[in-house]
């Protein structure tokens, strides 16, 4: 397939489930959710983010082994951006427990809620296992929906601030990741668009895009299932157009 093609072709898989629409960012930004609610959403997140030292590492060790040009550079980059400085991504997201009350002691020991724990260990299993350029794949579309100035943490960040009263110190994760996830995504994106040259390597960059559009909507799941207590799975009304075998069943006799 046509390199531009592809890239539509997955956007199109992307926009199936589409970030901002999913209830947890829905509930911030129409005051569904109370101040305490957040918090307890957040921690969710607390626990997915905490992870991200081992999933950069992984790809990092796979982008080092496999010397890609190009794919280094890029997975370092968002290494260097997620973790390194005087505060990781995880400290920053840590702000506003902190704020709510919550110490890093106790939200260490909380437990994920069903779907955080299934996408936590879709996430580390697919970093573990897979090329860099298929970590890269899962990370682009969530990343690229999440960033921006029409991005869902775009969405969350003034009503974190205007409504609820969270100081800029706590809400700041959000106002990071309005900013920067945009530019992580679309350097992922270009780098897939110019490493997918080949239906075989188009194949497993299209298996890497659904496991992290599907992972991700399961975080939000998360968040919302520890604030009601419901193992609910959100329906984005887009329908899921699998490739399957037509079904041949033996005419009986």
């Amino acid at each position: 397939m046509n390199q531009d093609d592809f890239i539509a072709e997955l956007w199109d898989y992307a926009l199936q489930v589409p970030m901002r629409e999913h209830p947890w960012f829905r509930g911030i930004a129409e005051h569904r959710w109370t101040k305490e609610e957040i918090i307890i959403g957040e921690i969710q997140h607390y626990l997915r983010v905490r992870e991200n030292p081992v999933y950069f590492g992984y790809m990092a060790a796979h982008a080092a082994e496999e010397r890609v040009p190009g794919l280094t550079e890029a997975v370092l980059a968002n290494y260097q951006e997620e973790l390194a400085g005087e505060k990781s991504h995880v400290d920053i997201m840590f702000q506003l427990l902190d704020e709510g009350g919550i110490t890093r002691e106790e939200a260490d020991k909380s437990q994920p809620a069903p779907a955080t724990l299934a996408a936590i260990e879709m996430i580390l299993g697919h970093c573990q296992r897979r090329s860099a350029l298929e970590g890269i794949a899962m990370l682009a579309f969530v990343e690229s929906q999440h960033g921006g100035t029409n991005g869902a943490a775009a969405l969350a960040y003034p009503e974190l601030i205007g409504h609820y009263g969270f100081s800029e110190y706590a809400a700041q994760t959000y106002e990071i990741h309005a900013e920067q996830d945009v530019t992580h995504g679309s350097r992922q994106v270009d780098m897939i668009r110019k490493l997918s040259a080949d239906d075989e390597t188009q194949e497993k960059v299209r298996r890497a895009v659904a496991l992290g559009i599907e992972a991700w909507n399961l975080e939000w799941d998360g968040h919302v299932q520890a604030i009601t207590g419901k193992r609910e799975i959100w329906d984005s009304g887009r329908r899921i157009n699998l490739r399957k075998p037509a079904v041949g069943l033996a005419q009986q006799a």
